[in-house]
């Protein structure tokens, strides 16, 4: 299964993309026991004193962040899932935000297409990537009330105080007048 790595976390791995030759059914904790293991500098990055995942970590399982998925780390992953690990994202102090939330009635391709206007780079599909502060955007099944049927996405966005104090007014503004 291929692991996608970011910031800190690329320059360990010494490149974006690591394959790693796990069975199916591996859990999210024992991929992360792998990564530690195959890049022993990881370690500090991603785990506590007691071998715990940090919570300012992110292992994103298919643009779902893990820890908040029902089973946690304890979700099992196949060879097809994609797989974002993402460290803290460093700022001024240290301090990572995050945000996730449904959006509902814009397309995946346009809030993309927003992100990018706003000043990030498009990454994949459903990645876009901006000075201090990155967005994955994962499509979700529609919305439902009574017949009438709303498409979904959800938007992760993460990053330093400064990087989330400039994308946050952009996002907002495109948000509230369906444009800007």
């Amino acid at each position: 299964m291929n692991v996608h790595f970011y910031a800190t976390l690329r320059r360990i791995a010494g490149q974006k993309t690591v394959k790693f030759d796990l069975s199916e059914g591996t859990t999210v904790q024992e991929l992360v026991e792998a990564v530690v293991t195959r890049f022993p500098a990881m370690r500090d990055e991603l785990l506590d004193e007691e071998g715990k995942l940090y919570p300012h970590v992110h292992v994103f399982v298919n643009g779902r962040d893990a820890p908040y998925m029902d089973a946690a780390l304890e979700t099992e992953i196949t060879r097809t899932d994609k797989i974002d690990i993402f460290p803290a994202v460093a700022g001024g102090d240290g301090a990572v935000e995050y945000l996730s939330r449904e959006v509902r009635g814009i397309p995946l391709w346009l809030m993309r297409e927003y992100l990018v206007e706003a000043g990030g780079t498009r990454d994949g599909d459903g990645r876009v990537i901006g000075d201090g502060w990155e967005v994955l955007l994962t499509e979700l099944d529609d919305f439902r009330i009574g017949s009438l049927s709303v498409g979904q996405i959800r938007v992760e966005l993460s990053g330093t105080p400064s990087g989330m104090a400039q994308i946050l007014p952009e996002l907002e503004k495109k948000l509230l007048r369906a444009g800007g």
